[in-house]
């Protein structure tokens, strides 16, 4: 048995809004018999807050699902401007080092970035500890922000950029999420044989349970649905655009469930262009997910027309998957087009064009056959090649091969 210290600034159950890859992870560890620490914020940045139970708190200690959890703070009010993520980052990795130091000596110190900041105050704790440290890599930071504009190349870039080759260099083993994760550190210098691909995927223990949920939604129009973050990289105004195409269409519904930055602005739009056929539902938890996904006729992938998004490949899509529905994805050509493609279970467009979103979604609603069998393609793809339990299975293994 080894002692892990696990850092994830974003650390979600399956009872709570958002990707559970973490908990997973965490919980196989500890299945395997491993002694798992983890420590995170107590402020999801989606929701920009501090929970009532924590407030005035800095550092709280809990137990559950078989792990010791250090759930910190963090300032809120994260935000698209630099000041506010800066603020957040670096807060959460200052009082993360301090739930770190009251954590068991760990034999082993992985962490998961972006953000950077969290993932070199774990590395500096590896360093200090003298134990080997692992690096999960699930955005190549500072590269995904400068093509999303969020930061602009000068001073603060090159000192990002900095630290992330220091971290791949100290890293003992990296995790890429995803195959374009993984070229982009080979292309930076990083040897082959420490990066290691696991990539997001399906839980099955979850799709399969009942989540007692009530999804109020009609039965008789076909639902195009979309269910994750209302955020800077999903291109929800495609789907508007897409929806105000088919106006006129009373037997097709758009649902888009979730939360985030993006969406009171999305709402606003919706009401001002009297988009009536769609609808907006708060964030719901990761277990209700699956109840609501069976409503749906097809789900809906939509990105920004950016050369970043050619390597996405988001938990959502084997959520959407697992589900047996088609997905109509707008994205750039890459890996996630690859696998609809490849796949046959669904249909893509080009980025951004509301158009050819509106075509695919009613062309699916006329062939509603056609519609169900690119659906189970989908559901027979995502259960042999993606199931959860056998990737974070790979994770174990990956850390177990360090530990001392």
């Amino acid at each position: 048995m080894s002692r892990i210290l696990y850092v994830s600034q974003y650390f979600v159950s399956a009872d709570q809004p958002g990707g559970v890859r973490h908990w997973q992870h965490t919980r196989a560890l500890a299945n395997a018999g491993h002694d798992v620490s983890v420590v995170t914020s107590y402020v999801q940045h989606k929701e920009r807050e501090v929970p009532e139970e924590y407030r005035g708190k800095r550092v709280v200690r809990e137990e559950a699902d078989g792990l010791t959890i250090y759930r910190t703070y963090a300032t809120p009010g994260y935000g698209r401007d630099l000041r506010s993520r800066l603020a957040n980052y670096t807060t959460f990795a200052s009082w993360s080092m301090v739930a770190m130091m009251r954590a068991a000596r760990p034999d082993v110190v992985v962490a998961s970035s972006p953000p950077l900041p969290a993932a070199a105050a774990a590395a500096a704790v590896a360093k200090g500890r003298r134990v080997p440290f692992v690096l999960e890599v699930r955005d190549l930071w500072p590269d995904s922000a400068v093509a999303m504009g969020l930061l602009n190349e000068g001073p603060a870039v090159q000192a990002a950029a900095r630290l992330e080759a220091s971290l791949y260099a100290q890293a003992t083993r990296i995790v890429a999420l995803t195959e374009g994760i993984r070229d982009g550190i080979l292309e930076k210098g990083v040897s082959p044989g420490k990066v290691r691909l696991v990539t997001n995927g399906v839980d099955l223990d979850i799709a399969e349970g009942e989540a007692d949920a009530t999804v109020d939604l009609p039965q008789e129009p076909f639902v195009a649905m979309y269910v994750g973050a209302h955020g800077t990289y999903s291109s929800l105004g495609t789907v508007l655009d897409a929806a105000e195409h088919l106006l006129d269409d009373r037997n097709i519904l758009f649902v888009l469930v979730g939360g985030g930055d993006q969406k009171a602005a999305l709402v606003e739009e919706a009401a001002a262009r009297e988009l009536h056929n769609v609808r907006f539902v708060d964030p719901i938890p990761k277990r209700e997910v699956p109840a609501w996904l069976a409503r749906a006729d097809a789900c809906i992938l939509p990105y920004q027309d950016r050369e970043l998004f050619a390597g996405a490949l988001p938990n959502k899509t084997f959520d959407y998957l697992a589900s047996g529905s088609p997905i109509v994805v707008a994205a750039p050509t890459g890996e996630l087009t690859r696998l609809i493609e490849e796949g046959h279970c669904g249909v893509v467009v080009p980025p951004e064009d509301g158009a050819a979103m509106a075509a695919a979604i009613a062309a699916l609603a006329g062939d509603r056959d056609h519609a169900a069998q690119l659906g189970t393609n989908g559901e027979r793809l995502v259960r042999s090649r993606y199931d959860r339990r056998a990737l974070a299975a790979q994770f174990v293994e990956t850390v177990e091969s360090v530990a001392r």
